[in-house]
C-alpha cells in the first residue's frame, strides 16, 4: 500500500500533508508546473537522473533510512563507490581514507580548525582564490599568508621562501582550472611544488573540484604524492547541481582521527537520502555518462569562444578558459567607467582577501557574443587588432 502511495506522489497524482495523509492533485499530472528552474539542457539531464536516483533511494528503504546510524565518514557503501570513481580517474584510495562533508566549506573549516601532526599553524593560500576560502580565513580570523598566481601559475622561489619560514600548516591550492583564473599548473609545477612540501613538511590541500573537466589525464597532486600530505577535495555539487552539498576527501592517516573528531561536533553525518542517491548514481554509470556530456558540451563552448575571439579586435588582450574569457585589464583607458559601464563582467573582488587589484576580468560563456563587440572602445586604440 505504502508503495503504491509513494510512486503516485511521484508521478504528481497525490501530496502528502505530515500527520494527515495523502490528497489527490488538482491539477492533472502534465499541468504540473515544476519551480522555474533555469537549467542547461545538459544540466536538467543530469538533475532528471539524479532524481530518479532519489526516488530509487526513497521506495522501499523506509527501514535502512529511518534506522541506519551510519559511520560518521559516511555511508560505507557511498564511500566505495567514490572510491571506485576516483580510481577511474587515476586518484587511488581506500574507503576508509575517504571522509564525506556538508560541502566544501565544511571540509575547509575543518581542516582550518584541527591541529597537523606538523604543528604549525599558518594557512597559505593563492591569491586570488576561492572566495568563500578567502571568507572562511577572514571570519575566523586564522592566521595565514599569501602567494600570487597569474595565468602561469605561482613564483616557485617565494614558495620556498614561504615554506621555510616554518609556519605553514597547509597550502591550500586549486591546481585545475583554477577559480577564477582557470590555468591548470603542469605535471612539472605539481612536481616542483610537492618537492617543496616534503622538504619543509608542509601538507597540501588540493580542491579538485572541476577535475571532471580535465580530459587530459594530467596527475594530480594525490597520485604524485609520496609521502602521505596531500589532502584531496573532490566536490559533487559542481557539476551536477548545488543543491548536492557532499564532499569527498581524502586523507593522510595521521588526519583522519582529528578530522572525524572535530567533525562530531559540526554535525552526526551528512544527508542519508542524497549519500545513498549517490552512491547509486555512480554505480549505475549516471555519473560517467553525465561527465561525457559536460567534456563534449566543454569542447563546443571553447570552439565557439575561440571563433568569437579571433573575430574581436580585443584578441591581444583575451585569454580563453573553462567558463568564459578572461580580459586583460592592463591597457584600459579608464577603469572606474569599465566598472561603471553595467557589463557583466567579473573583477574578482571576493577572490581576494586584502584588495583587488583589477588586473583581470571575466566575460561569462553566455555573455561573450553581447559583450565582446561593446569593451573596444574603453580600450587604447593602439592595443586593438
Amino acid at each position: 500500500m505504502q508503495r503504491a502511495l509513494l510512486d503516485l506522489t511521484y508521478q504528481h497524482f497525490l501530496y502528502a500533508k505530515p500527520q494527515s495523509g495523502y490528497y489527490v492533485l488538482e491539477q492533472a499530472p502534465d499541468q504540473h508546473e515544476d519551480l522555474p528552474l533555469k537549467l542547461e539542457k545538459d544540466r536538467n539531464q543530469a538533475f532528471e537522473d539524479f532524481r530518479t536516483c532519489i526516488n530509487e533511494t526513497l521506495i522501499g528503504r523506509e527501514n535502512y533510512l529511518f534506522n541506519n546510524f551510519s559511520d560518521q565518514a559516511g555511508l560505507v557503501e557511498v564511500r566505495q563507490s567514490i572510491q571506485g570513481l576516483l580510481k577511474e580517474e587515476g586518484i587511488y584510495t581506500t574507503a576508509d581514507q575517504i571522509v564525506l562533508t556538508a560541502g566544501t566549506q565544511q571540509a575547509l573549516n575543518i581542516l582550518s580548525q584541527i591541529d597537523f601532526p606538523n604543528k604549525k599553524s599558518q594557512i597559505l593560500i593563492e591569491q586570488p582564490t576561492y572566495h568563500r576560502m578567502n571568507q572562511l580565513l577572514d571570519s575566523q580570523q586564522l592566521a595565514y599568508r599569501t602567494i600570487q598566481r597569474n595565468l602561469t601559475g605561482i613564483d616557485l622561489e617565494e614558495l620556498e621562501e614561504i615554506f621555510k619560514s616554518g609556519h605553514i600548516k597547509f597550502f591550500y591550492t586549486i591546481p585545475r582550472f583554477h577559480y577564477p583564473l582557470g590555468h591548470s599548473y603542469s605535471s612539472k609545477q605539481k612536481e616542483a611544488i610537492l618537492q617543496l612540501a616534503d622538504q619543509y613538511d608542509v601538507y597540501l590541500v588540493e580542491d579538485d573540484y572541476l577535475g571532471d573537466l580535465d580530459s587530459s589525464n594530467a596527475p594530480s597532486f594525490h597520485y604524485l604524492d609520496q609521502k602521505d600530505r596531500v589532502i584531496y577535495i573532490k566536490s559533487f555539487s559542481t557539476n551536477l547541481f548545488s543543491a548536492l552539498r557532499i564532499t569527498s576527501m581524502i586523507l593522510p592517516q595521521a588526519l583522519l582521527k582529528p578530522v572525524l573528531t572535530y567533525k562530531t561536533i559540526l554535525d552526526y553525518d551528512s544527508n542519508l537520502i542524497m549519500q545513498k542517491a549517490l552512491s547509486l548514481y555512480i554505480d549505475n554509470g549516471m555519473y560517467l555518462t553525465n561527465k561525457k556530456r559536460l567534456l563534449a558540451r566543454k569542447k563546443e563552448e571553447e570552439e565557439r569562444l575561440k571563433t568569437l575571439m579571433d573575430q574581436s579586435s580585443l584578441l591581444p588582450h583575451l585569454t580563453l578558459t573553462h567558463d568564459g574569457i578572461l580580459l586583460d585589464l592592463h591597457q584600459v583607458k579608464s577603469l572606474a567607467a569599465l566598472k561603471h559601464s553595467g557589463l557583466p563582467l567579473d573583477f574578482f573582488e571576493a577572490a581576494y582577501i586584502t584588495s583587488c587589484p583589477y588586473q583581470l576580468a571575466k566575460i561569462k560563456s553566455a555573455d561573450v557574443a553581447n559583450v565582446l563587440p561593446k569593451l573596444t572602445p574603453f580600450f587604447e586604440r593602439e592595443t586593438l587588432v
